[in-house]
C-alpha cells in the first residue's frame, strides 16, 4: 500500500499519487479469495480525496483484520491440524499490520504521542507491513482453498462477509483475538468504534454492505 503525505495537510495521505496500484491483491481463486480482493479495493478507493480516503483505508483494512480472527482463522486452526506455522505467521503480522494502522489513524486525528513518528516513516513501516500480510494471507487462504469443498470455502465467505459488516472500523492491536474473549472484544470494539465514529463524524467509514 503505498501512502503519500503532504506537509500542509498534517500529514493526511493523499490518494491518487503515487502507485495506490500496489494495494491490489494478485488474483485469487475462489469465493474467499474474492471477497477478500472485494475489501482491500474497497480499501484503496481512491474517490473522496483526503481525509476520507485515510479514513476509509484504516476503516476497512482495520474491519479486513478483525473479520480474519473472527471467521477465517477458527476455520483455519482446524483445518492446518497440527501445522499452524501459517496462521501463526497471518496472526503475527496482523498484529504489525494493525499497530502501523493504529499510527496512521493518530496522525489522521492528531493525536499527539504516536503522531509524533515521522510520516515518511509510518509510510514505509505500513507499506512493509502490509507487504507482508499479504503475503502470508494469500498463502493461507491459498492453502485453504485447496483442502475445502467448495461448499465450505462458500460458507467461509457467508461467514468473512457478516463478520466484516459488524466488525470494528478502528485498529485494536493490543485486544485479545481468539476464544470467548476475541469475541467479546470483536463485538464491544465494533460497538463503541460506531459510537467514537459518530461522535467524531468520521468521513468514509460506513461499512460495507
Amino acid at each position: 500500500m503505498a501512502i503519500n503525505w503532504t506537509a500542509d495537510q498534517a500529514a493526511v495521505p493523499e490518494p491518487g499519487d503515487g502507485h495506490q496500484a500496489d494495494l491490489e491483491l494478485s488474483s485469487t481463486n475462489g469465493p474467499i479469495g474474492a471477497v477478500i480482493d472485494a475489501t482491500y479495493e474497497g480499501a484503496a478507493g481512491s474517490d473522496g480525496g483526503a481525509p476520507v480516503w485515510g479514513y476509509r483505508a484504516v476503516a476497512r483494512l482495520s474491519g479486513h483484520l478483525a473479520a480474519m480472527h473472527r471467521a477465517v482463522y477458527p476455520a483455519a486452526r482446524k483445518c492446518l491440524g497440527e501445522d499452524q506455522h501459517l496462521l501463526r505467521r497471518c496472526r503475527a503480522e496482523a498484529r504489525e499490520t494493525a499497530w502501523a494502522l493504529r499510527v496512521l489513524q493518530s496522525h489522521l486525528t492528531g493525536d499527539g504521542g504516536l503522531a509524533a513518528r515521522q510520516p515518511g516513516t509510518v509510510q514505509l513501516w505500513l507499506e512493509e507491513c502490509l507487504d507482508e500480510y499479504r503475503s502470508a494471507e494469500q498463502a493461507l487462504i491459498a492453502w485453504m482453498q485447496e483442502r475445502l469443498t467448495t461448499l465450505e470455502c462458500e460458507h467461509l465467505a457467508l461467514g468473512y462477509r457478516a463478520a466484516l459488516r459488524r466488525a470494528p472500523t478502528r485498529p485494536h492491536p493490543r485486544g485479545p483475538r481468539s476464544g470467548w474473549p476475541g469475541r467479546m472484544a470483536f463485538r464491544l470494539h465494533a460497538v463503541w468504534d460506531g459510537v467514537l465514529d459518530g461522535v467524531d463524524s468520521r468521513p468514509g467509514v460506513g461499512r460495507p454492505d
